[in-house]
């Protein structure tokens, strides 16, 4: 690949280099220095605060290129490139006044951070205030309100994000960059991950194969914790943050806690978060059988040098979910526990530097029939190893890149009472090239990869399944040119290839599963998905301003999908659905808007629609996102005395009514109503919002109250897995209230 000709070009055979120190002055347009500025050098996961006159220091780092974020509440973000060869270096920088906050920096869709504006493709970041106030008990929640972002949802408990229509095993799911293995058993089986203790939370939509390899076909969403901590030499520096919340709809207290310390280049990170909830409330009545439970904990450990990182990090979360059934007194249970371990090592090599890691997943699911029995239904045990190695090569000229290496190996077993898939081992293994060029208003990149995996399959008489090896191979790039006509105004342009092989659960799923109420058959003919998508948009961000505008295409062979056959499974009554194979096209449009007409004002407001057919068929693809609307008005106080910017928000949202149906689906859904008319009717939510800060031992409480739902609305959610088997399941009048602060 032309990125490994780079890469060892630009290694060299120098060894470690010696540390030198970046510092400098951070001022607004007057040349005021800042305080409280966050100075963060990414390459190095090192990060510091500006002191009182806007000076910083960052100590002890190696020869090689750095970019460096500059963040600070009511400026414009920044981000700037340094080198570092033999000396120390001074990077003065001015920060312009904002009234639009956007998150610094992203790390997901390119090897070489770079801000959201700045990437070619199409990205998202909730980060700060915005990603504490979205705390949900499942992923897909969380994210839900993202532009071209849904929850593809059975009950509270667990929610798949979907990313332009496309969700489970199309959307690849990162803790801190580790991959995950957790939601490929079916539409019921969310990503086990906990946000409660993140710093941010990443979403790149669209495919990103050539970094992460199959299942990022659709997008992928990276949730993001913070840098371990590092403190000067010889000093030691503690801080942390806790955070408590309680929900009135469905009676549910969370809460979580992190602290986090540093002693010279020693870091240490320890987390832990919990959450439950009773049976939610509609308009009318209490859903039967649909609380949860949630407890995770997880910690870290690392060490910053000169010569660069080393650091390890483990964590644990177990889940009780409550499944609503047609029968309301059936008590279906989820028991599930996820432990992750990952060492990660990141060595200088000149001006180039090495970066690697090591990752464990174990994820144990059970279901029971009933919350009261302890004999499980049906089991499923994967462990999950995966590493990487990537070389990131100094930049030649404006060019800077990566090459890299990564393999998986996924071990499933099963147990329990009932069988639904065979026992299995997939093993993956790919190398990739991605570079970047900045050059005048131009930002380009360009990557490619190829992929080879294998599946081994047990022989299983009960499901009708011989032992048997299979492979796939594929080989995909991307493409994105991003044009800053000015200093405001961006347009964008992205095509990318992606592709997904089909999962143990595709190929030869054959009984019954409890979680989704149905007779699950695979089809052991499938081929490779493959895509071939393509992102237009335009970016405008000013001091008072920001707006988001895309359009894509997204054209999928051999498009993996479930419908139900129209037939019964004679054992248990369930409907039957088979996995099927045809070409699609999805397209669609995104936009996102900020204005602050005034100081203490601010507009938001999102639009969103995904549409989805199979061209093999000419017939709409199941269960596509409806058009939806977001719309905002917050009235922002001024601080003053002990009380700390009040806020006051006005918002809400409207979903259409989906009258696309894939014919299948349309009659699967007119049985099930049995002539009562589409449940999911368009709908539309208004929601309330009011926080301030209080001022307490010089620290900052936050205070705020959420209210969805204000006027008790009756409706269901399309993309509800309940909305079959439940009258309008949507959740209803939601006071929350929330308290958190940092120390």
């Amino acid at each position: 690949m032309l990125s490994l000709v780079f890469a060892l070009l630009a290694a060299g055979p120098g060894g470690p280099a010696a540390t030198h120190d970046i510092a400098g002055h951070v001022a607004d347009s007057a040349g005021t220095g800042l305080a409280n500025v966050r100075v963060v050098v990414l390459e190095a996961g090192r990060a510091t605060l500006t002191d009182g006159n806007g000076r910083y220091r960052i100590r002890n780092l190696g020869d090689g290129d750095y970019r460096i974020s500059f963040a600070l509440i009511g400026f414009a973000p920044a981000i700037r490139r340094v080198t570092i060869v033999g000396t120390d270096v001074a990077l003065d920088v001015q920060l312009k006044r904002s009234l639009i906050e956007l998150p610094a920096l992203q790390v997901t869709a390119s090897p070489n951070a770079t801000s959201v504006l700045s990437s070619p493709q199409p990205t998202a970041v909730v980060a700060g205030d915005d990603l504490r106030e979205s705390q949900a008990p499942s992923l897909g929640e969380t994210l839900r309100t993202l532009p071209g972002v849904r929850s593809l949802s059975t009950g509270v408990g667990i929610g798949k994000p979907m990313i332009r229509g496309l969700t489970s095993n199309r959307v690849l799911i990162l803790d801190g960059g580790q991959r995950m293995e957790t939601q490929q058993w079916g539409d019921e089986h969310g990503p086990n991950i906990e946000t409660a203790t993140a710093e941010r939370i990443e979403v790149i939509k669209g495919p990103a194969t050539v970094l992460y390899g199959s299942d990022a076909l659709g997008g992928v969403i990276n949730v993001v914790p913070r840098d371990l901590p590092t403190a000067d030499p010889g000093r030691t520096a503690i801080h942390g943050s806790v955070s408590a919340a309680y929900g009135s709809n469905n009676r549910s207290p969370d809460g979580s806690a992190l602290l986090e310390g540093a002693r010279g280049g020693f870091g240490f990170r320890a987390a832990l978060s919990g959450r439950s909830s009773k049976d939610l409330k509609t308009s009318d009545y209490a859903l039967w059988n649909s609380g949860n439970e949630a407890l995770a904990g997880s910690g870290a450990l690392g060490y910053h040098g000169g010569w660069g990182l080393v650091a390890a990090s483990f964590s644990r979360r177990n889940e009780k979910i409550s499944l609503t059934d047609e029968d309301p007194a059936a008590t279906p249970t989820q028991r599930i526990t996820s432990s992750r371990g990952r060492v990660d090592l990141t060595v200088g090599l000149g001006r180039s530097h090495l970066d690697g890691d090591v990752g464990y997943e174990r994820n144990r699911r059970r279901e029971f029939k009933d919350n009261e029995t302890n004999k499980v239904a049906l089991g499923l045990l994967s462990t999950t190893w995966t590493g990487g190695l990537r070389l990131h090569h100094a930049s030649l000229g404006p060019l800077n890149g990566v090459v890299g290496v990564s393999g998986l190996r996924t071990t499933f077993g099963k147990f329990g009472a009932e069988t639904l898939v065979p026992n299995s081992v997939a093993t993956t293994a790919g190398i990739f090239g991605f570079e970047q060029i900045e050059t005048g208003p131009w930002n380009f990149s360009f990557g490619a990869r190829l992929d080879h995996r294998k599946l081994d399959v047990e022989n299983d008489d009960e499901l009708g399944v011989t032992a048997q090896s299979r492979t796939y191979n594929s080989a995909t790039g991307n493409l994105g040119v991003l044009l800053h006509v000015s200093e405001p105004v961006a347009l964008v342009l992205n095509v990318g290839r992606g592709y997904r092989a089909p999962s143990t659960f595709d190929l030869f799923s054959n009984g019954v599963h409890e979680g989704t109420v149905a007779f699950e058959r695979g089809n052991p003919n499938l081929k490779n998905e493959t895509s071939f998508n393509t992102d237009v948009g335009v970016r405008l961000q000013s001091g008072r301003a920001f707006l988001d505008v895309g359009a894509f295409a997204n054209r999928i062979s051999n498009f993996i999908y479930t419908v139900p056959t129209g037939t019964t499974d004679p054992g248990s009554g369930f409907e039957i659905y088979g996995v099927t194979q045809g070409n699609a096209t999805l397209t669609g449009i995104e936009a996102a808007i900020q204005y602050h007409p005034a100081e203490w004002i601010h507009l938001q407001g999102s639009a969103d629609y995904t549409r989805g057919q199979n061209t093999t068929t000419a017939a709409p693809l199941p269960l596509m996102p409806p058009f939806r609307t977001t719309y905002s008005v917050r009235f922002e106080g001024k601080s003053h005395g002990a009380l700390a910017a009040p806020y006051l928000l006005v918002g809400g949202e409207s979903n259409a009514k989906q009258t696309r149906l894939e014919p299948a689906e349309a009659a699967f859904y007119a049985a099930a109503f049995k002539g009562a008319g589409y449940q999911s009717q368009g709908y539309t939510l208004a929601n309330l919002g009011a926080g301030v800060g209080v001022v307490t031992s010089g620290n900052v409480v936050r205070v705020s109250l959420s209210l969805r739902n204000a006027f008790n609305a009756r409706y269901a959610d399309f993309l509800s897995r309940i909305k079959t088997i439940a009258p309008n399941p949507g959740m209803g009048r939601n006071l929350t209230i929330r308290l958190s602060t940092d120390f």
